[in-house]
């Protein structure tokens, strides 16, 4: 319904516009609409006139053909009717083409009329989608020029050919400004994304219009975003690949010249290490370049050392990291000489270097050009023999294999001895679970003769079992005891020598026992033997005929029995590995009840090596169950905090590490009040703190990767 008003008599009232029926009764009017209704209604008019002459031309032609007559005069009547057609039917099509020029301007115009209305909409919702995207957009135009100068920047590297590019004299500058142009470019990135991130809600419903561009320019500004960002990390990471290719090329030099300096002034790494990082902890990166700069007869530019250094260890480089990086080991893969000089056709065979011995390289490699082998000069860990060694052979054959240098992690705790032989010695100190060793001889066998085993029966209290006699490194651990007497005959004990002076003590009963603390002694009056004894059942003490004047025999030596020398274990069976039935201590009296067994004892595994904690040095037995490899590379095992503090008390947390992640150990490990700690980088995103490798009631959190 709506108001309206005639237009003829001036009455006001309501009308239904529209039925609930869906039946249209007023619809729209204007000029406009007056004007098409005229000019429709007169080219109809027209068009319905021309198509009437139509249908009466046609109606002529049949009646023409119908009644004949001659032929000039109804040929000539056909062509005349023929060219009338001919003109209706231009007509008629003229019509219709106008018809179509008509409702084509018609849309037109109501585009034109539409669009005329909705101007004033469209300027306001482009005012309001420019106040969204402006921001945004400002943010991407800024995007855009720090990617184009990254990409800019890094050309005069990233353009050049393999072997180019170990000529370029300032690859760190480049990799550095590229470093902060990306740095820049990610945080306006991430800026820009969370400026369009904010935007967005704000054109959600938008379907059309100004507004509907603007959320599909926001949606292509975050795609580009993201674009950009990779495109800038691409960059850097072919820098990097250029910066390692030069690496690559110049860190066995540097090693190489290093080592030859070490060589030439006759010194240790240790002294080295402590001459190039003078008043501080670690060698700084400039020092270690200025004297690489230094030395005579090697020549490496000073943005090539700087990448040398840093590859080694960024900020300063520790002596852990000075010591791997010089220190060069390999593996023995093929069985190959090693000779008293580096000219193959000069020199002697020193011995064999066995499979997987562990050489550690003193000099080289260096390549006889002439016959095409690569040899060092190197120091085998089995036996500390030096001398030349093929790497490679010159139809490729591989007899060493490159190997990180081989460190050793404690397990429990191992005894860490002075001397090869693992005999009675004292200990240099116990290496606690944890601790990390590096080896400096070794591995090698210690063989062992057989151990000297018994099985017995304690006199204190008849326990009974297998007991070690003499110990695999040869010492006594029990001995026979010819003072161990033992009653044939019930016999007085009494409290002097002279009989007939002498008072009863007590009597010893048959089968009882006895050792000897003095005597034998001939009473020549009485014709007897007597001793004095201390009886083992209750330690009394006195003197005892061991033999009558008539010949009898009282008590008699024993040639079973054995004195414990130091302290041991009475077990099971003849394996000294057997379950223990008790200890047997010092001085404590065993009755063989078998003859001496052998027990082969299978041969140990010792290597020398020196704690990394405080230099201690010496040999361990190394087993599977006390020592294991060791890397700087550790596995989370179980979800572990990484603190920013020592102590795990107080310190804050900087993430949280998850089962799985990599940490690489910078410092230490390090006992914190039962809490074994460390220094670390996490792999994932290069985050540093410390992390517990085991807490206090020894739940493992991280293990070394092999």
């Amino acid at each position: 319904r709506m108001e309206c008003k005639s237009t003829t008599t001036d009455v006001h009232g309501f009308i239904t516009q529209k039925g609930n029926q869906g039946t249209v009764y007023l619809e729209p009017h204007t000029q406009f609409m007056s004007f098409c209704k005229e000019m429709d209604e007169c080219i109809e008019e027209g068009a319905k006139n021309v198509r009437q002459a139509l249908v009466f031309l046609r109606t002529k032609e049949s009646e023409l053909a119908k009644a004949g007559g001659k032929a000039a005069s109804a040929a000539e009547a056909r062509a005349e009717l023929a060219k009338c057609k001919t003109t209706v039917s231009t007509n008629l099509a003229a019509i219709d083409a106008t018809k179509k020029k008509l409702t084509q301007a018609k849309a037109e115009f109501a585009k034109k009329e539409l669009a005329e209305k909705s101007a004033h909409i469209e300027a306001r919702e482009r005012k309001e989608a420019a106040a969204i995207t402006s921001e945004a957009t400002a943010k991407m135009e800024a995007l855009e020029a720090l990617a184009k100068k990254v990409a800019e920047g890094v050309k005069p590297l990233t353009s050049l050919e393999s072997a180019e590019v170990q000529s370029f004299a300032t690859p760190v500058s480049i990799l550095e400004e590229a470093e902060r142009g990306l740095k820049d470019t990610l945080e306006v990135a991430a800026e820009t994304k969370a400026v369009i991130k904010e935007s967005l809600p704000k054109l959600k419903t938008a379907n059309k219009g100004p507004l509907l561009e603007a959320r599909k320019d926001l949606n292509r500004m975050e795609s580009k975003t993201a674009t950009l960002s990779a495109q800038s990390k691409a960059h850097v990471e072919s820098v990097n690949n250029k910066c390692k290719a030069i690496v690559d090329a110049k860190y066995g030099q540097v090693a190489g010249a290093l080592r030859s300096e070490i060589l030439k002034r006759d010194i240790t790494l240790d002294k080295l290490f402590e001459e190039l990082k003078g008043a501080e902890d670690k060698i700084p990166e400039e020092g270690l370049c200025s004297h690489l700069a230094s030395l005579e007869g090697f020549d490496v530019s000073g943005e090539h050392a700087r990448l040398v250094c840093r590859h080694i260890e960024k900020g300063g480089i520790s002596k852990r990291k000075f010591c791997a990086f010089l220190q060069k080991y390999f593996k023995v893969v093929k069985a190959i000489a090693i000779t008293n000089d580096f000219d193959v056709g000069k020199a002697k065979t020193i011995r064999k270097a066995e499979l997987d011995e562990i050489i550690e390289v003193l000099e080289g490699p260096r390549t006889d050009s002439k016959i095409g082998l690569t040899r060092v000069r190197g120091k085998s860990l089995s036996d500390l023999s030096e001398g030349w060694i093929s790497v490679v052979g010159n139809q490729g054959t591989p007899f060493l294999q490159e190997m990180p240098k081989p460190f050793y992690y404690c397990t429990q705790e191992v005894k860490l001895l002075p001397e090869f032989k693992s005999d009675a010695q004292e200990p240099v100190r116990a290496l606690k679970p944890e601790e990390v060793l590096e080896l400096l001889e070794g591995p090698k066998r210690e063989t062992f003769d057989p151990a000297l085993r018994t099985r017995g029966k304690a006199c204190s209290d008849g326990a009974t079992g297998w007991f070690t006699v003499k110990d695999k490194s040869g010492a006594v651990i029990a001995e026979k005891d010819d003072k161990f007497y033992t009653c044939t005959a019930s016999v007085a004990m009494t409290d002097s020598l002279d009989i007939k002076e002498c008072k009863v003590v007590r009597k010893l009963a048959v089968g009882e026992n006895f050792t000897l603390l003095e005597g034998p002694v001939q009473e020549g009056e009485a014709g007897i033997t007597r001793v004095r004894a201390k009886a083992l059942k209750d330690d009394k003490e006195g003197w005892v005929t061991t033999k009558g004047n008539a010949g009898t025999v009282y008590a008699s030596a024993s040639s079973k029995h054995y004195c414990i020398q130091q302290e041991t274990a009475l077990q099971k069976k003849l394996s000294s590995s057997s379950e223990k039935v008790r200890d047997l201590a010092k001085d404590e009296m065993v009755q063989a009840l078998e003859e001496p067994k052998e027990e082969t004892v299978p041969a140990e595994t010792r290597i020398k090596c020196k704690a990394v904690s405080d230099g201690a040095v010496g040999w361990v037995t190394f087993k599977a169950d006390n020592m294991k490899k060791w890397s700087t590379t550790y596995k989370c095992l179980k979800a572990a905090p990484l603190h920013d503090a020592l102590a795990a008390e107080g310190a804050s947390v900087v993430r949280q590490l998850e089962a799985g992640e990599k940490a690489e150990l910078l410092e230490g490990p390090t006992e914190d009040g039962g809490v074994v700690r460390m220094k670390a980088k996490a792999t994932k995103d290069s985050a540093l703190g410390w992390l517990t490798i085991k807490d206090g009631e020894g739940k493992r959190f991280f293990e070394p990767v092999a």
